[in-house]
């Protein structure tokens, strides 16, 4: 912290000594220096002098310039943004998911191979599905299916990337109950263990596309 001297004191101080010294030395004469008294008028004149030639602008351009002790620099408030997460999968989402899937009109399938390999068919021909696509998402085509039956609880979500086919089942315990793979006509199973976390990741991508379906009004709705 500095310390400084207020500029209107600086200016009186100097105005009022101005005013001693001149009236305060004589000629010289005959080679001596004598003191003259100090003329009290002419000192009060000086000072009236030096304060009249202080306006407004000046006096508060002063006071600006003189940090005020009650006041501080403003704190910056720390603003948290919460990281964005994923949608989770719950009931009333997926019985979302069914309503809508067991309301389409139109009908696809899945090759005979998976749904044999899935115990699902005899494996003699293409298991017809209630299949419902979603928006564009990375790693390929995502489908979400649902046996024709209407008592059957079987949930099949498939991925589509070029030739490889994978599919998962489940119910709407969102549980992984199989998986397999067909690539270029090849079909096999793949531990639940290797397969679970693309199974979640299919889950979590069909919870925000539920997101925007309206509301059952109950979980248990589609196939129970």
């Amino acid at each position: 912290m500095r310390i400084k001297t207020h500029p209107i004191t600086a200016v009186l101080t100097s105005a009022y000594l101005s005013a001693m010294l001149t009236s305060s030395l004589a000629p010289i004469r005959n080679n001596a220096i004598f003191a003259a008294a100090v003329d009290p008028s002419a000192a009060q004149k000086a000072l009236q002098s030096a304060v009249s030639g202080l306006d407004a602008a000046g006096w508060a351009a002063a006071v600006a310039s003189s940090p005020s002790p009650s006041q501080s620099a403003p704190t910056p408030v720390p603003v948290t943004v919460a990281p964005k997460t994923d949608p989770v999968m719950t009931d009333e989402l997926m019985a979302r998911l069914l309503k809508y899937t067991s309301s389409l009109q139109g009908k696809g399938g899945v090759d005979a191979k998976i749904c044999k390999i899935l115990e699902l068919c005899d494996g003699t021909q293409h298991m017809p599905l209630k299949l419902a696509e979603s928006e564009p998402a990375p790693g390929g085509e995502h489908y979400f299916g649902t046996p024709l039956d209407a008592k059957s609880k079987d949930i099949i979500i498939l991925v589509q990337n070029g030739t490889i086919l994978e599919a998962y089942l489940t119910d709407k315990t969102r549980k992984l109950r199989a998986a397999a793979v067909l690539d270029n006509g090849a079909v096999r199973l793949i531990i639940n263990e290797k397969a679970v976390e693309k199974f979640k990741a299919e889950l979590t991508l069909w919870a925000g596309e539920a997101l925007t379906l309206p509301p059952t009004g109950t979980a248990v709705a589609g196939n129970s």
